[in-house]
Parts: structure tokens; C-alpha cells; sequence
């Protein structure tokens, strides 16, 4: 239980709280799209957040 919820507070900003991969990229999308298991799923966004430090911001409009 309380890796599960390492790996989800380290895939979470701390300055916003929003998940510290872009979802409009198309590689991370593509990947998480078409995984239909959660377990496999958290892993691939947990592979792909752990290595940011925060979210990446999005640009004013």
C-alpha cells in the first residue's frame, strides 16, 4: 500500500499538484491510451514522471 502511494505522490508536482507528465504530448499519450491494465498503466506514468523534477507549465493565453 504505502509504495503505491509513493509512486503516486513522486508522479504529482508539488507546486500544483498536477501529474508531471504532459497528457497532450503524443508519445506519453499513445502509451497510456492503449494500456488496459491499471497496474501496468501506473507503471508506465510512474517510468515516465520519476524523472522530472515538476510539471511541465502550461503557456498563458
Amino acid at each position: 500500500f504505502i509504495v503505491k502511494v509513493k509512486k503516486i505522490l513522486e508522479s504529482i508536482c508539488v507546486n500544483c499538484g498536477k501529474l508531471k507528465a504532459d497528457t497532450l504530448d503524443p508519445n506519453f499519450a499513445d502509451k497510456i491510451r492503449h494500456i488496459r491494465d491499471p497496474k501496468n498503466r501506473m507503471a508506465v506514468v510512474w517510468a515516465h514522471c520519476k524523472t522530472k523534477m515538476v510539471c511541465e507549465p502550461d503557456d498563458p493565453k
